[in-house]
């Protein structure tokens, strides 16, 4: 759960106890949400559904406005604050502001990237864009290289998939909101234990309520 609206100096939000805690876990489930494009709906419906059962939120930019509306709605909902993860990691897309006001007082910072530690694990959050993965992903793999990550979680094609090339891991968890390629909207659920990281994805039809569904699926690309 979400406790408080803390901007660490790493970008992370999130108490440092948790952030902390979240680095040394034995077992862990990570959310991967991406491209929610000004969806704030579907965005909260997926971390009500969800997020209470992860450790932490995952989010690959094109969308601040959606996560900073979920931020705000969990300041008066209660059951929104219960299920939003402790920690939540974020990268800015190419439609993001450098910073989003939550209020008249208080904005988060936006980065371009930012890397999350999980299980002993760091993971390297980004949209996608400055990589230039509409072209392929050498340049995502370099800067994993410099990050130290084995696993990269981005965003930008709106295209779910998952690539394993030598020991990396590189997953799009998709568009929640403006999927591509013929594929329905989406999102993923990663499972982190010590030797290895699991990925799930979740299609969904968004009927812009309570109502929306879910199901399990393979990526087709």
């Amino acid at each position: 759960m979400l406790e408080n609206i803390v901007q660490e100096d790493h970008n992370l939000i999130g108490k440092k106890e948790n952030i902390e805690s979240l680095a040394k876990k034995d077992h862990a489930r990570i959310l991967v949400l991406s491209d929610s494009h000004g969806h704030p709906s579907v965005f909260m419906n997926i971390v009500r559904r969800y997020g209470k059962e992860c450790d932490a939120l995952a989010f690959c930019g094109d969308g601040a406005g959606d996560l900073a509306t979920l931020l705000n709605s969990t300041k008066t909902d209660e059951n929104l604050k219960a299920c939003t993860p402790p920690v939540i990691a974020f990268a800015r897309g190419n439609g993001d502001p450098s910073s989003y006001p939550l209020n008249s007082q208080t904005s988060i910072s936006i980065p371009d990237s930012q890397t999350l530690r999980v299980n002993g694990r760091n993971f390297l959050i980004v949209h996608g864009h400055r990589e230039g993965v509409d072209f392929g992903l050498e340049n995502l793999g370099l800067e994993m290289q410099v990050s130290q990550c084995k696993v990269a979680f981005y965003g930008h094609t709106h295209i779910a998939r998952e690539d394993n090339d030598n020991g990396y891991k590189f997953v799009n968890p998709g568009s929640i909101a403006r999927p591509r390629g013929g594929q329905p909207a989406c999102f993923a659920i990663a499972t982190v234990e010590k030797n290895f990281v699991d990925m799930a994805f979740i299609k969904l039809e968004a009927k812009g309520d309570d109502s929306d569904s879910y199901q399990i699926w393979n990526p087709i690309y």
